[in-house]
């Protein structure tokens, strides 16, 4: 089993264990222990993937990149087993919004679309992790979860790809081109929105104004609020 596999496989496992004590118990102390999906947008650069990082240590939740999610929705053995984990209801929920938001459309079997909406929106409805990238904001929706994106001038970026990963200052200038632009048409393509949107997030950090670890107490501290808002709208 792959390092990749591993952490799915770990996670998964975990999302199952859950859903076997929530049946068991028959409790509200189950639902209310539900713990709301975190997603942070980055910029190439930004040292948003280590902002990233160290939330998921703070809240222990499981860190899921872009290559963990993209290896799920390729994964038919992994949608079956997470979209398993959902309750009933959630279950009926997703089928009822996928019927909404693919109205009208052919959605083939193999379309990426469709698997990451779905694997997004079953994750958002398990929690407990952090989503980096791939628009997850964007399909788990302002009303559940809490979304995060973490900016930087084009020069801090830069001078963050030389000091972190050692490339060169040409090297450096194209990752920030490229990746600003293949992460924009990606939204735009995949979402129809557009990835600069502050209204798509809940919060916004400019990690050249402040340090990585005022950074995360911030995210923490809005984070635990607008979680605490969400479980009393859901009780």
């Amino acid at each position: 089993m792959s390092s990749v596999e591993a952490i799915i496989d770990r996670q998964v496992r975990r999302w199952e264990l859950e859903r076997k004590a929530q049946e068991e118990e028959k409790t509200e102390v189950a639902q209310r222990d539900l713990r709301p999906v975190i997603t942070v947008s980055r910029q190439r650069g930004s040292r948003g993937s280590y902002i990233a990082e160290r939330i998921a240590e703070r809240f222990h939740y499981t860190l899921l990149h872009r290559d963990l999610i993209d290896y799920i929705c390729k994964s038919s053995g992994y949608k079956r087993r997470i979209v398993a984990s959902l309750d009933q209801q959630t279950r009926s929920q997703l089928e009822s919004w996928f019927e909404g938001v693919f109205a009208g459309f052919y959605v083939d079997h193999s379309d990426y679309s469709r698997h990451l909406r779905e694997v997004i929106y079953s994750i958002s409805a398990l929690g407990g992790v952090v989503v980096v990238g791939r628009g997850a904001n964007l399909i788990v929706g302002m009303e559940r979860g809490f979304h995060v994106r973490v900016v930087a001038p084009r020069k801090q970026r830069i001078r963050n790809l030389i000091t972190y990963e050692k490339l060169s200052e040409a090297e450096a200038g194209r990752e920030v081109e490229e990746n600003d632009r293949e992460r924009r048409e990606f939204i735009r393509k995949q979402l129809g929105e557009s990835i600069d949107d502050p209204l798509h997030y809940d919060l916004v950090i400019n990690s050249e104004a402040i340090t990585n670890e005022t950074a995360i107490n911030i995210i923490a501290i809005a984070a635990m609020e607008k979680f605490t808002k969400l479980r009393f709208a859901r009780d």
